[in-house]
């Protein structure tokens, strides 16, 4: 979602901006999954992922709702985390490999 948001908006449609009635849009969702990027140990559930030991990795949200939403804090989480995964099951779950090539 973060990547069509980062690709499909324009000036005057920006994606990032929108949100439902009741306020659910992409940045509260990257509100609600930051904390938990930053330290999966705050996770509230049990793992539910395959390969739970593989993450997290370093994830093209975090660079795309940081600049876009002017979060320095995930920008900064971004730089932090392994962007190359050896993990298969991982890599394999992680779309956007370069996303460096898709910042304006």
């Amino acid at each position: 979602m973060a990547t069509l948001c980062q690709v499909l908006s324009m000036p005057n449609d920006n994606l990032w901006d929108f949100k439902l009635a009741d306020g659910r849009g992409i940045a509260q969702s990257m509100e609600f999954l930051y904390p938990y990027l930053a330290d999966k140990s705050k996770w509230p559930h049990a793992p539910d992922i395959q390969a739970w030991n593989g993450w997290p990795v370093r994830q093209p949200c975090l660079l795309f709702a940081g600049l876009a939403l002017k979060k320095p804090e995930y920008l900064k989480l971004w730089t932090t985390l392994s962007p190359d995964p050896s993990d298969d099951e991982v890599r394999r779950n992680v779309p956007i490999t370069q996303p460096i090539l898709w910042v304006r």
